[in-house]
């Protein structure tokens, strides 16, 4: 068995274990195990705060009201799952229209990239708020 160093990171704190295992393979298992089963038990480090950039700030009023401001990166990255439909979808039927358009049946792959349309600009909407 060997010793391997598993260094687990988020945004602002990290932590290392030791971990054994035959593998590096079978060391990630144990690792993302060890996440899942009790991740207060790792020693958190917390990166030099001057480092991290700030990518969230939210104000809540007494009346429930309030306001949030988010970082260019962190909105990309809550958008990133519509982004990849929306580009899925853009290129489905893109597909479509290159299929429809060698079959000489056009009009209805047309409309389906028509519609698709929106839905990408909705993702890129979320990703630039």
């Amino acid at each position: 068995m060997t010793t391997y160093t598993a260094t687990f990171r988020t945004a602002d704190t990290w932590a290392t274990e030791d971990i054994d295992a035959d593998t590096p393979e079978q060391a990630l298992q144990q690792a993302l195990q060890l996440i899942d089963s009790d991740a207060s038990a790792l020693d958190w480090c917390t990166y030099d705060p001057c480092s991290v950039p700030l990518e969230e700030i939210e104000i809540d009023g007494p009346d429930g009201a309030g306001a949030v401001w988010q970082s260019e990166d962190l909105a990309l990255r809550l958008a990133a799952s519509s982004l990849l439909d929306a580009l899925e979808a853009q290129t489905n039927a893109a597909q479509a229209v290159i299929d429809a358009w060698q079959q000489g049946d056009l009009a209805a792959a047309v409309r389906a990239l028509g519609a698709s349309i929106a839905v990408a600009r909705a993702a890129i909407g979320k990703a630039r708020s």
